[in-house]
């Protein structure tokens, strides 16, 4: 905790930094239980300062801070299940999420994203992530063709700092970034049909299962992804048995053609 939080005021502490603690901690490969209890140690921190009237109001009042599901493994979506929740999902949510399986960046460095840090023209598109969480977490990530029209109507429509404003009531704070998608995900899994468990952050872990599905090597990915360190990566690794039996028919058709020789 004393990472993400460190000597911040009780009044300081907002459902983005949370949010940022909950993403570390997930990178981190801490269960989701473990992840839970300091949640829970921090809202009653906060729920004491506030009946001491040193706080006004806590960030985990009206369901601002949203506690990880705790049973099963982390989620892959299949197409068919990306396709059906990107239908369903409303405007802001569905950019979001197609970056995120796209290129496999944050919720958080995407809503951090500003004009400067987009650059859509030639000879290669790209997003610059200022800052994270690790020095690795600072780098560029080329844009896909599927994710480029989402950031092409971004930059068009940018009124201020940010490409991904705060809303406020029926309109936008250009001043300040998204900080919380988390209704418009459970609406979108509701309307869908698809079965939780599936977090938004899980679009992530599907990107970083179709890189490894998709041949590409394990330090690339860790590069692309922000990864702190390897060991991080390698997880994806293990989560598609069908991805292993096709590499282990690789290598025997190799064996196979070496022998014939």
């Amino acid at each position: 905790m004393e990472q993400v939080f460190g000597r911040k005021y009780l009044d300081a502490i907002t459902p983005e930094i949370i949010r940022a603690f909950k993403e570390a901690c997930i990178e981190q490969q801490r269960s989701p239980s473990t992840i839970n209890r300091d949640l829970s140690c921090l809202r009653q921190f906060l729920g004491i300062a506030v009946r001491e009237e040193l706080i006004q109001k806590s960030s985990f009042f009206d369901g601002r801070v949203e506690f990880l599901h705790e049973k099963g493994r982390e989620r892959t979506l299949s197409f068919d299940e990306e396709r059906k929740y990107l239908k369903a999902a409303a405007p802001g949510l569905r950019d979001v999420a197609i970056i995120m399986v796209e290129m496999g960046l944050r919720p958080g460095e995407i809503f951090q994203l500003g004009s400067e840090d987009v650059c859509i023209g030639p000879p290669a598109p790209y997003v610059h992530v200022r800052e994270g969480k690790s020095d690795r977490a600072v780098r560029d990530v080329p844009i896909t063709s599927r994710a480029l029209p989402v950031f092409s109507r971004r930059l068009s429509n940018a009124k201020g700092d940010y490409l991904f404003p705060r809303r406020v009531g029926n309109g936008y704070d250009w001043t300040w970034p998204m900080t919380e998608l988390e209704p418009a995900h459970l609406r979108a899994l509701r309307k869908s049909g698809i079965q939780p468990p599936f977090r938004l952050y899980d679009l992530r872990h599907t990107y970083g299962t179709r890189t490894i599905e998709a041949g590409i090597d394990v330090f690339s990915v860790a590069k692309l992804m922000g990864h702190a360190d390897l060991s991080t990566t390698q997880r994806y690794l293990h989560l598609s048995k069908g991805h292993l039996e096709d590499a282990q028919k690789k290598i025997e058709r190799f064996c196979a053609r070496q022998r014939s020789l």
